[in-house]
């Protein structure tokens, strides 16, 4: 048998430390895809295809919801460029009867990177790129994350304005991640004011 080669003064302490920087490096870029509670951020989309399921009326709007959500959850995983099954976004269409309750539209979304071998029975849209402040609220308290994009916007003295968009992301539900997320109408400029 060969000769063992004694080894004086090795000694491997450096790769329990690059371990540990290993580990520490990959929780925190898990952390930065998910944003915290009640902190305010700028998120910038690129252009979204989007499918979804419209619930019109905002007569039991709670029950549309849930049924979209079961719906998108449990169809979108089979369709290959559904790009996360898990990742929803709510929008809503510009129009006048939104005002009306009857009419009121609210459209739960997946992203997709081609509309090709959807199902027609989806809506189907593809909104522009877009920056708009975000802040998550893992209770899903629409008007508390709502109060905290407005003061934010106001603080850093953004302008925000829907312009000439037929559909503008009004939430995002991450279940994987920070859960419920409010977004402000798109960032157009800072206010030129200040």
């Amino acid at each position: 048998m060969g000769h063992q080669v004694k080894r004086t003064g090795y000694r491997p302490n450096r790769v329990p430390q690059v371990l540990n920087w290993i580990q520490q490096k990959s929780k925190s870029e898990e952390r930065a895809m998910v944003s915290e509670d009640m902190i305010p951020f700028i998120v910038e989309h690129q252009e979204l295809k989007l499918i979804g399921i419209p619930c019109i009326s905002l007569n039991d709007m709670g029950g549309k919801y849930q049924h979209a959500k079961e719906a998108l959850l449990s169809s979108t995983k089979h369709l290959p460029s559904v790009k996360n099954p898990s990742l929803q976004f709510g929008i809503w269409p510009q129009a006048p009867s939104q005002q009306q309750s009857d009419l009121h539209a609210y459209i739960l979304c997946v992203e997709v990177g081609s509309f090709d071998e959807i199902p027609e029975w989806y809506f189907k849209t593809t909104l522009p790129p877009q920056r708009c402040v975000v802040v998550s609220n893992k209770n899903g308290d629409f008007d508390a994350a709502s109060s905290a994009v407005d003061q934010y916007i106001h603080e850093q003295g953004l302008q925000v304005d829907a312009n000439d968009r037929k559909y503008i992301i009004c939430e995002r539900y991450n279940y994987e991640g920070e859960g419920f997320a409010r977004y402000s109408l798109p960032i157009q400029s800072a206010d030129s004011s200040q």
